[in-house]
């Protein structure tokens, strides 16, 4: 086991604490489980996105901390859908906690 300096100590204490200060965040895939929809886009101009079993759903998920249980949905891709760009972001204006259901009840986490 290789010692630290006391400096090299420091700094890496201090690297910890601004890592700490970010808000990290996370990229899940899910796998369409059953027919379905899912609402994208804002209220005014909102579109249903129709999904089929077999399918994927990547969502990029903001923890506003470490120990935060309801992380805010950044964005949302569509892989394996034809008519969909995989490469295009698209918003929710759903809750976090209403989105996590929807995905618990539609589909499965890879």
């Amino acid at each position: 086991m290789e010692k630290l300096s006391f400096k090299e100590y420091l700094e890496s204490k201090k690297q910890l604490l601004k890592t700490l200060g970010e808000c990290p965040v996370q990229s899940l895939s899910y796998n369409v489980t059953k027919y379905c929809r899912l609402i994208v886009g804002e209220r005014d101009d909102k579109m249903a996105v129709l999904l089929k079993p077999g399918q994927t759903i990547i969502v990029e998920w903001q923890y506003q901390s470490v120990d935060d249980l309801e992380p805010k949905p950044l964005s949302i891709r569509f892989g394996d859908n034809k008519e969909i760009d995989p490469d295009e972001d698209f918003q929710t204006y759903w809750k976090s906690n209403k989105l996590i259901k929807w995905l618990t009840k539609n589909s499965t986490e890879v």
